[in-house]
């Protein structure tokens, strides 16, 4: 009869059970049987927990349905699969062909091997699962820290996994991050004058807006990081395998499932801070968004006296005045101006400039640019998480096949092992979960014409009051750190000094019924970045 045999090999740790030693007691099997060797099928590295990507396994199945072998011996059957579900498909197809299959610890297999091995084998990775999250429960509330390494924090090397020490240097960045936002700053400023900084991303490379927010629901990004407040946040989600790809599917886990543990020697940020920043994540998110407080008018409170740098304030039919000539008299300032008229003209300054040939072909140009980085950034960032989590997997694979095939083994070390795989695995699983958003950089022909027209309906996109005009007025406010107000003699109108990001978008002393502008670059100024 012609046999085949079929060999699987998934850990260099175990020289007596490599491919060659399976090979040779297969042969030793067949020629005391007097069974013709025809083919001999091999699978390298690969997990027995599923049959999908095993090409000699595939091979072996092709030939068996060409009807070129009887037999197919191979060491024990979970060389074919531990999987009961594959072992009992591969036992029906076989068995359709004729084609009988022989292992050598048990000879020819019936129905009543592949249930009873399949159900051990389920039995026994179920045992192995519910041991493994024991223990990475019990990591984690002795204040070991699942996971890779977050920023701030640098890895202890040594026998005792899960370790971390604060890194000086880091910490002060996150420090910085979160007193800047909690103050009101912008995610996109706070990048920006890192990167002008020549701050090292937490990767090594530029900072994105990304690093900061995160996703919110998977409670990822420096902004959303509860180790920051000295806590550990484990089980926040957890993976099944898609039985038609074999792969490992995100699922999240209600937050009465999670598992928190206080870590005060990793705290970075008081509690103060952490609150103010919190409150104004969620105040920014999307369903929250039709209730924040807006402020009445786009420039409210944003105006200051060139005098004595108090606070502009309405007094009277929407003219607004100096607070401190207002409240004490003890200011020089006795200029006026409307809102409805210093608003219309800065947005009036904003529209023209942006409108200018020259600068439509830059924002255009810089947009183009800049969404080739991030997709360059992407997909490098994404090749590296790809490259480490199967370099995990391998890993992985090669201690179970050594509890599968080995009986005498440091069960202890080996569940530890486990534990800090499986760790590691989830958390590349889940920042690769995240999905590929990021498209293909391509602008249509008609880019620049859409662009004017955009920017030519600003001033009607900010006063229709729904939810997009808020969040158009929010970002132009994060752009403006103040507006000087300062005096001229009559009848001459008052000079405008726009102070912060959004000074880079204005024209120098546009003309205007009572009002001039004139552009003032603050901290954080980009003159080459589009910003609105």
């Amino acid at each position: 009869m012609r046999a085949a045999i079929y060999a699987r090999f998934s850990s260099d740790l175990q020289d007596e059970r490599s491919i060659a030693d399976q090979v040779h007691l297969a042969r030793k099997y067949a020629e005391a049987r007097s069974l013709a060797v025809v083919g001999v099928y091999q699978d390298a590295a690969i997990s027995g927990a599923s049959t999908i990507n095993r090409p000699g396994l595939q091979s072996l199945l092709n030939d068996a349905a060409a009807a070129k072998l009887d037999v197919i011996v191979t060491e024990s059957l979970d060389r074919l699969s531990r999987s009961q579900a594959d072992i009992a498909s591969l036992y029906e197809r076989l068995s359709f062909h004729g084609i009988r299959i022989e292992t050598l610890a048990d000879g020819a297999v019936s129905e009543i091997h592949v249930g009873l091995k399949g159900t051990m084998a389920a039995l026994f990775l179920k045992d192995l699962a519910q041991k493994t999250r024991r223990g990475q429960v019990g990591r984690v509330k002795a204040g070991r820290i699942p996971g890779g390494k977050s920023y701030g924090y640098d890895i202890v090397k040594g026998d005792d996994r899960g370790q971390r020490t604060i890194n000086a240097e880091q910490a002060e960045i996150v420090r910085r991050i979160f007193a800047e936002y909690a103050e009101g700053k912008g995610p996109i400023a706070i990048v920006g004058d890192l990167n002008r900084e020549g701050v090292p991303g937490p990767r090594g490379g530029r900072w994105n807006a990304s690093a900061l927010l995160g996703n919110p629901k998977r409670l990822n990004g420096i902004l959303n990081n509860e180790l920051y407040r000295g806590t550990i946040v484990y089980n926040r989600q957890r993976f099944v395998k898609d039985p038609a790809t074999g792969k490992r599917v995100a699922r999240e886990n209600p937050e009465s499932e999670w598992l928190r543990q206080d870590v005060p020697e990793m705290r970075l940020i008081d509690d103060e801070t952490w609150a103010k920043v919190q409150a104004r994540r969620t105040s920014r998110g999307g369903p929250q968004l039709h209730h924040r407080r807006r402020p009445k008018r786009l420039l409210s409170g944003l105006l200051k006296c060139g005098c004595c740098s108090g606070s502009y304030i309405v007094v009277h039919d929407q003219r607004m005045r100096c607070s401190t000539l207002q409240n004490s008299g003890a200011c020089t300032n006795t200029r006026t101006v409307k809102t409805d008229e210093v608003e219309a003209r800065v947005l009036a300054a904003l529209r023209n400039h942006l409108l200018a040939p020259d600068v439509v072909a830059e924002a255009v140009e810089a947009y183009r640019i800049e969404r080739e980085r991030l997709l360059n950034d992407h997909r490098k960032r994404r090749s590296g998480l790809t490259r480490d989590l199967a370099t995990v997997e391998r890993k992985l694979k090669r201690v179970l096949e050594v509890i599968m095939n080995e009986d005498h083994i440091d069960r202890k070390a080996i569940v530890q092992q486990i534990v800090e795989l499986q760790t590691e695995q989830k958390r590349l699983e889940a920042e690769l979960a995240e999905g590929d958003n990021t498209t293909p950089v391509s602008l249509h022909p008609s880019a620049s014409e859409r662009y004017r027209a955009k920017v030519g309906q600003i001033h009607e996109a900010l006063t229709k009051g729904d939810a997009a005009s808020l969040e158009a007025i929010t970002i132009l406010r994060d752009l403006i750190d103040h507006i000087v107000v300062t005096p001229t003699e009559r009848p001459a109108p008052v000079e405008l000094q726009v102070v912060g990001n959004l000074a880079a978008l204005l024209v120098e002393n546009t003309p205007g019924t009572g009002v001039a502008v004139s552009m003032v670059a603050g901290a954080g100024f980009e003159p080459t970045t589009f910003r609105l």
